[in-house]
Parts: C-alpha cells; structure tokens; sequence
C-alpha cells in the first residue's frame, strides 16, 4: 500500500482530551497522490507537515504548523508522493480551550501565536524523526506537555451527556462558543460518524436495518443526514471503502 498510517489513541491522563496521536506518509517513487475522506467529528486537531505540500478541502499547504477548525463536515486531504504529515486529534470543545478561540477555518501557526514557541520547536523535532513511532513519541510529548501547561477543563460530560446540573440553555451557549452549532447538530454529525464507522467495519450490513438500529426515521433519513454531513451516501461509503 503506497500510504503509511499508524496511530496511537492515548490512555489514562490524555484519553479525555485526545483522540489520537498519528503519523501518515506516502512513498516517493509511488505516482499517485493518495486521497482520503475523514469524517466529521465536531473536534479539532494540530497538523504538523513535514515534507512536500499537502491539499486539505482543495487549498495546498506548504510544510508548517497548522491548527484545524471545528470539523463539522466531512473533508478530504491529499498527499502527494513523498508526503509526510503527522497530527494530534482533540476531542471537541479541547481545542478551543488550547487555541484560545474556536477557529473557523485553517490558521497556520507564526511566530506570534501563543502556541508558537513549543510547536515549532516540535516541528524541527519531528523533521528529524526517521520513523513513524519516533514522530507519534515527539508529538505525545508535545501534547502531554501542553495539556499540563494549559489544563483545559474536561468537558466530556457536558457535551456527551444531556443530563447534568447545567441547563439546557446553558448548555446550548457552551456548545455555540465552543463548538459553533447546538447539542443536536453535535448529536446529528456523532450518528453519522458512528453509523459509516459501522459500515466500514461490515459492510455487508442491510442498509434500511443499519437506519433503524441508529434511530433514524428509516433508510431515506440515514441517506440524507450522511450525504449532508459525510458529503456521501451510504452506498458510496462502502463503494469508496471498496476501491
């Protein structure tokens, strides 16, 4: 396979603020750029590139820092050959604790963000890196840093969890500043998620079932929600997954 992907999903202290740690590249002498689709998770991430441009939602990016906006819809990313990348992946409202604001789109870190001083000196770090497993250990070490330095509030239950000693409208105003839409488009893109993860892991699964089992109203619903949120039917999930 021309793309290397590995992954690690933290434990104990970092398992409530991130998602994954990762590192991806693409072989020079392979000639094709490799796309993929990634799902939208409502979290945000750090992106650090560090050989040849990347595409992200049809815009290249030269190497660098980038930090990534609230995902809200599905978007793709390309690498050409020879590309390498690696990234931490935030559970939602994180971000915005880490970045200070919640970003709209794709910000490239300068010299004048807070975040500035440790995340480049990371990026020298990792051009160094001459395997996978070292990018993920100097990334790990870089956030596990920067989660002590800032100490974000875990937040998990009051976005997960309806229920609580808040209220609704106060929930809802933590999800308009974190996040930017209301607890039930967050509840909208997590079953979307959860039911094209599903089907990728069996895709044999009879879709009009998979929509009942995942609360939709019926089939046509579950066809709606993911070509509006994943910006692809369900059918055109396991095709792509297929090829």
């Amino acid at each position: 396979m021309n793309l290397e992907f590995d992954i690690l999903k933290p434990q104990r202290a970092l398992a409530g603020y991130v998602q994954a740690i990762w590192s991806a590249s693409v072989k020079p002498d392979t000639t094709q750029t490799v796309r993929k689709q990634l799902l939208s998770d409502a979290g945000t991430g750090v992106v650090f590139i560090l050989q040849n441009e990347v595409q992200m939602d049809g815009e290249w990016h030269a190497p660098g820092v980038v930090l990534l906006p609230v995902s809200i819809l599905a978007h793709q990313v390309c690498l050409p050959p020879g590309a390498v990348m690696t990234g931490v992946r935030f559970h939602p409202a994180v971000g915005y604790q880490l970045f200070g604001k919640r970003l709209e789109q794709l910000l490239r870190i300068q010299d004048v963000h807070p975040l500035a001083s440790s995340a480049l000196a990371t990026f020298e770090s990792l051009q160094t890196a001459r395997s996978p497993s070292a990018r993920i250990s100097t990334l790990y070490r870089w956030v596990q840093a920067l989660i002590e330095k800032y100490e974000p509030q875990y937040v998990g239950h009051i976005i997960d969890q309806p229920a609580g000693t808040l209220s609704q409208r106060q929930r809802e105003r933590n999800f308009q500043k974190w996040l930017g839409i209301t607890p039930k488009h967050y509840q909208r893109i997590k079953r979307v998620k959860h039911t094209l993860e599903l089907l990728r892991a069996q895709p044999d699964l009879t879709l009009s079932e998979l929509a009942l089992e995942q609360g939709f109203s019926d089939q046509a619903h579950m066809t709606r929600e993911c070509k509006q949120i994943a910006r692809m039917t369900p059918k055109q999930f396991v095709r792509k997954r297929n090829l």
